[in-house]
């Protein structure tokens, strides 16, 4: 039978519409990052100032570079967006760049960025890792978190949770695991689940100390893929 000129696919026919895609993977990332910045939403929700959520603790961690962070008030949402790395602008350096991102960029999804990172803060990367396939229809997906933190701060905290890079590896896996996220999928920490799960210290040329922590997320064809991307 001959292809309909409107499939995506002509002049050739795709047999199984469940094989998968991965349409709609490519926002993983994202998604991923703007739940652990616990932003307000449409619904009316507000974060609130609480340590003993995950999330709050993660943000006061990374943005806190002095001894008790978790002392310290909740950025604000428009201080948490300002985190996030803007390709259009790599460097923060002009008053006005400065302006917008006053405690510079420390949230990266991506896996490298172009300046080296001296300066005495904590950086987040977050990136799509090894995507196994586990048959036609069904595949784990790799989910990378990079912490770094500068080695003058790591363990300035002044508690007894020292490392600084550790306390938000617990803080993202708490997050994270077994959490439901939409679009996305359950975030599982489970060595059976990807082969490559689970954490490790990580070093940067004398400059940075940190922790590598790996998940993953099952993913599955849906025909309630997104078919627009999303902007920040």
């Amino acid at each position: 039978m001959a292809a309909d000129f409107n499939s995506p696919y002509y002049p050739y026919e795709k047999t199984q519409s469940g094989y998968l895609s991965f349409r709609g993977a490519e926002e993983i990332p994202y998604r991923i990052l703007m739940y652990l910045l616990d932003l307000p939403d449409k619904n009316g929700y507000f974060p609130v100032d609480d340590n003993r959520r995950a999330r709050v603790r993660l943000i006061k961690y990374l943005c806190c570079d002095g001894a008790n962070p978790l002392g310290e008030a909740l950025p604000t949402p428009k201080e948490k967006l300002s985190l996030v790395f803007d390709g259009n602008e790599p460097v923060v350096a002009s008053d006005e760049e400065k302006k917008k991102h006053p405690l510079g960029y420390r949230i990266y999804p991506q896996m490298y960025w172009g300046q080296s990172q001296t300066e005495a803060k904590t950086t987040l990367k977050c990136y799509i890792g090894r995507v196994i396939p586990t048959g036609p229809f069904t595949a784990t997906i790799g989910l990378h978190f990079e912490i770094l933190s500068n080695v003058n701060i790591d363990n300035t905290t002044k508690t007894s949770a020292y490392s600084r890079a550790y306390n938000i590896e617990q803080c993202l896996i708490e997050a994270l695991h077994g959490v439901n996220i939409a679009g996305v999928g359950v975030c599982d920490f489970s060595r059976g689940s990807h082969i490559e799960n689970g954490s490790r210290p990580i070093a940067d040329e004398g400059v940075n100390v940190g922790r590598e922590v790996r998940l993953s997320v099952d993913w599955a064809e849906s025909s309630m893929a997104e078919t627009d991307s999303f902007c920040l």
